[in-house]
């Protein structure tokens, strides 16, 4: 164990993760001149509206909201703000509710009954400034036509225990949430709405962050059907009766490209996974680390993407390639796991017993695998180390490490052998982040 390597990958990755400080982003986005707010470059003369209200929801939706409050001043009317359980705060102009994540549940339910009736109150005089992160698609869920928030947990834990990307979570989410896929929009018109997103999700595209309640949808009913079929799902009742009514056109599709909910409606995004690694790879460098920032869209089961991750700290150790030692290599995304086990951990620990396994061999090696949340998966921990001696500090206690990674209990491995990152909520979402540290010997 390499104190000194992992001291130093915690920095940079603490490096990253200030970089996407949600309020920081928001400073960066929104400034008040006079009776105006200025947006990327567009102006905003705020005498033209009656009211401007806020409604921030996702894991970040606190330090959000706090930046819009105090941009704003008196000029925030009011607004909802809904986060995780655990991760609520005090605010001046915005009620604060907290809901479930990553499983919806009946707070979430009522937080957007709470946010449609608010909007339903708003008209084409008001300014609606939505803050949008990583967990909405949870943290606010309005069923449709007869679904409840059972059939929504069941649905959503069956894809996500089949290893459904987050494009399909969503794809799905859309069409059984009346909030999602455009939703949000819809009932905000006729005001006019302004959207700041915090990107979870590999490439950044806005119809899938918190499944993309402000922008148009690009899914369908049919493509619903298709994952269905293809993770051979089973439905209840009320979801396979959406369903049916959905592919045959008695309810309607989530709002599309032109429709005019969209008019009034702007989006804009203010931080990402790529933001992250830039910083990350500013305080690498600082460091001493050579460094490269391999990609920000890393996505695949968690144990196939950590083979790589060992292919490449193998390359540097045996041949200095591509980067001469001492190395720091980035990356970042969001993996899947296809739960077959019963144990308990996240992605990011399961990535790291992974690459563990494939590194016995290896000194002077180090992966750092967490999440920018501080959450990996339903567990206390951000991600987890490993390195050349993961095994056999394993084996110290009397540990199988492959027996624990088939389980999918990498959290109970990794607690044993001192290896969790625990930072806590750190306020923000942009996926994972993945640092491999190759040292000269």
């Amino acid at each position: 164990m390499d104190e000194k390597m992992r001291n130093d990958a915690y920095s940079i990755m603490s490096g990253a993760i200030s970089a996407v400080e949600p309020s920081a982003c928001i400073y960066r986005a929104v400034k008040k001149e006079g009776r105006s707010i200025i947006i990327n470059t567009r102006s905003y003369d705020l005498s033209l509206y009656c009211n401007i209200y806020a409604i921030a929801f996702g894991k970040a939706a606190i330090p959000m909201s706090k930046a819009i409050e105090d941009i704003l001043g008196d000029s925030l009317a009011g607004g909802i703000a809904v986060t995780k359980h655990g991760f609520g705060g005090p605010l001046t102009k915005m009620k604060v509710y907290e809901s479930g994540h990553p499983m919806p549940d009946e707070n979430s339910v009522a937080a957007g009954k709470t946010v449609h009736d608010f909007l339903e109150r708003t008209d084409e005089k008001d300014l609606i400034l939505f803050l949008i992160s990583g967990g909405g698609s949870a943290l606010i869920t309005l069923p449709r036509k007869g679904v409840s928030i059972t059939d929504i947990v069941k649905l959503t834990d069956s894809l996500m225990r089949a290893g459904a990307t987050i494009d399909e979570l969503n794809t799905v989410r859309k069409h059984i949430c009346s909030i999602k896929g455009g939703g949000l929009a819809k009932m905000a018109y006729p005001s006019e709405s302004v959207s700041f997103i915090l990107s979870d999700v590999v490439g950044d595209p806005l119809d899938v962050i918190a499944s993309g309640p402000t922008v148009p949808d690009t899914s369908t009913f049919s493509e619903f059907n298709e994952l269905v079929e293809r993770y051979n799902l089973k439905l209840s009742p009320a979801v396979s009766g959406l369903l049916e009514d959905g592919l045959e056109g008695v309810i309607e599709e989530t709002p599309k490209s032109g429709a005019l909910v969209f008019e009034k409606t702007s989006n804009y995004l203010v931080g990402n996974n790529a933001l992250a690694l830039h910083e990350a790879e500013k305080r690498a460098s600082e460091l001493g680390y050579n460094t490269m920032v391999l990609t920000s869209s890393i996505v695949g089961e968690a144990r196939e993407v950590a083979k790589v991750f060992a292919a490449i700290a193998r390359e540097e150790r045996l041949r200095s390639t591509p980067l001469p030692l001492p190395v720091c290599i980035l990356a970042g995304g969001e993996t899947t796991v296809t739960m077959k086990g019963k144990g308990t951990g996240g992605r990011c620990q399961e990535l790291a017993l992974s690459f563990g396994i494939e590194v016995p061999d290896l000194k002077g090696v180090l992966l750092l695998a967490a999440g920018t949340d501080g959450n990996d998966g339903t567990t206390d921990s951000a991600g987890a180390f490993a390195d050349g001696g993961t095994v056999q500090r394993g084996k110290d206690v009397q540990l199988d490490a492959r027996r624990y990674l088939q389980d999918n209990d990498s959290y109970a491995y990794l607690k044993e052998t001192g290896d969790l990152i625990v930072t806590g909520p750190t306020g923000t979402n942009v996926m994972d982040i993945y640092i491999i540290i190759v040292g000269r010997l």
